[in-house]
């Protein structure tokens, strides 16, 4: 390449066919702002303005806090009892694998979602109507079936505090 640089080449020719005419900005000084702000910061101004979803952009464990606040508002409107214990558990496991992982930025304290209560929030939520089929094979008095909780969560809860 000559003297000019191949990037000033592709700029004077873009210029010569008109192409930055008629811009909204065209003649107008920049916005002081915008001349003090940092990538991040003009990312996350792009991410409002364009109302993008910026859970991406957390770091993982923030990303899980948020995760599982939505999970435990969305409970009520699950469709089916499993339904609720299949997202809970799932929510779980990948909080038990992100706590395995080392962590890059000061760890989130973050509990895990305690199954049997989510579901007992669900039926509270629930009309009463039939019931549901565990009930009916259970019967009144027969015992729950074993909680599939993990055995960390479940020894936990029969320790005392303190």
């Amino acid at each position: 390449m000559s003297y000019e640089s191949w990037v000033e080449r592709q700029v004077r020719e873009a210029v010569e066919r008109g192409a930055f005419e008629g811009l909204s900005a065209a003649g107008k000084p920049l916005d002081p702002a915008l001349l003090t702000q940092t990538a991040g910061e003009w990312a996350v101004e792009w991410a409002r303005r364009e109302g993008a979803d910026m859970t991406a952009a957390l770091p993982p464990a923030l990303a899980l806090r948020r995760e599982r606040q939505e999970l435990v508002d969305a409970v009520p409107g699950k469709p089916t009892e499993e339904a609720v214990r299949a997202a809970v558990e799932h929510f779980n496991e990948r909080l038990d694998a992100a706590y395995r992982r080392p962590q890059e930025v000061p760890p989130v304290a973050l509990a895990f979602v305690d199954v049997d209560r989510q579901v007992a929030r669900w039926r509270e939520a629930r009309p009463q109507g039939p019931p549901q089929p565990e009930q009916t094979v259970l019967g009144a008095g027969a015992e729950r079936p074993a909680s599939r909780r993990p055995w960390w969560a479940r020894a936990r809860r029969r320790r005392p505090p303190g």
